[in-house]
């Protein structure tokens, strides 16, 4: 209680300074950012950054629900899919850097509560069980063995550093081989999350839904969520108003209605597509001096041609 408390007070005065310096139009996280000079907030708006919205904040708690869940005989598993750029990925990794590596010195081991692998891009059930190995830091020459062995060295190692969850990025790669081997990597998959007893979530296109569906018994134990493409209306507002509050110009931004329509279809409503776009012309603003982003300059970027 106190913790929260003591967070509560250092954002309400966080933004009692922004309001006072004029930064009142960001985000406590952005006004800091506002201070720093043109080059360092150029290169802040280059970076790979998060965004949160509800269905992202929905992703989220539901991977949380897993690992409090983890144990069970029949763990919950998770299939979250949309069209490329929309943020799985960027998601996943969030989700991994809220549960770090813990050393446990006692033990002389280090404790993973989550790992994190990439469907290999062809459907290879070797390919899978090395990765799984790479993840947790295990040698090479640890993994030139038999495909059970490699099996049971998984197990064995998951279970003594204490994984809890196993998330799998690029999962529509299940479809990049034949039936037979499709199925293969589908029965590794139930029996990773029927042996550990450890939830996954499983990351990829419409392909990866498809592909799962491939076995009605393992699709059954899997909730889907899907990422969509932005359409307008509110939400997609909200997430405008976000991001706008999150760059760090020194002017407020103004937008119109015809101006968040025309960034909605930019892209065909890809979430990357959209904060990229934003980025853009937030570095533009500053370069020009303007730090604002104006309706003008949306309607300017989004109705002109793309380059050949």
């Amino acid at each position: 209680m106190w913790m929260r408390m003591h967070r509560s007070c250092c954002r309400t005065t966080r933004r009692i300074l922004a309001m006072a310096d004029g930064y009142g139009h960001l985000t406590p996280e952005a006004h800091d950012t506002a201070r720093l000079p043109d080059v360092e907030r150029i290169a802040w708006m280059r970076r790979r950054w998060f965004m949160e919205y509800p269905r992202c904040r929905q992703v989220l708690d539901l991977m949380e629900e897993q690992l409090a869940g983890a144990g069970a005989v029949a763990a919950p598993n998770l299939l979250v899919w949309g069209d490329p750029g929309q943020g799985k990925t960027t998601i996943l990794h969030r989700h991994l850097r809220q549960h770090p590596i813990v050393a446990d010195l006692a033990a002389g081991i280090r404790r993973t509560p989550v790992v994190a692998v990439e469907m290999p891009p062809v459907c290879d059930v070797r390919w899978f069980y090395e990765a799984l190995l790479a993840a947790i830091g295990t040698p090479p020459a640890a993994t030139r063995s038999p495909v059970p062995r490699l099996a049971d060295r998984v197990i064995q190692l998951y279970r003594m550093i204490g994984v809890r969850q196993i998330l799998v990025d690029e999962a529509h790669n299940m479809l990049l081989g034949s039936v037979r081997q499709q199925r293969t990597m589908l029965a590794v998959i139930r029996h990773l999350s029927n042996t550990l007893q450890v939830p996954l979530a499983l990351f990829g296109t419409r392909d990866a839904r498809e592909a799962l569906f491939h076995d009605r018994q393992l699709a059954r134990r899997f909730r889907s969520v899907e990422l969509p493409c932005w359409d307008p209306g509110p939400e997609f507002d909200t997430l405008v108003g976000s991001v706008l509050r999150w760059l760090p110009l020194r002017r407020p931004s103004v937008m119109t209605v015809r101006a968040v329509k025309a960034l909605a279809t930019h892209g065909d409503g890809v979430a990357a597509t959209v904060f990229g776009t934003l980025a853009e012309l937030g570095i533009h603003a500053i370069r020009s001096g303007e730090e604002r982003i104006t309706a003008a300059d949306v309607l300017q970027h989004c109705q002109a041609p793309a380059p050949s």
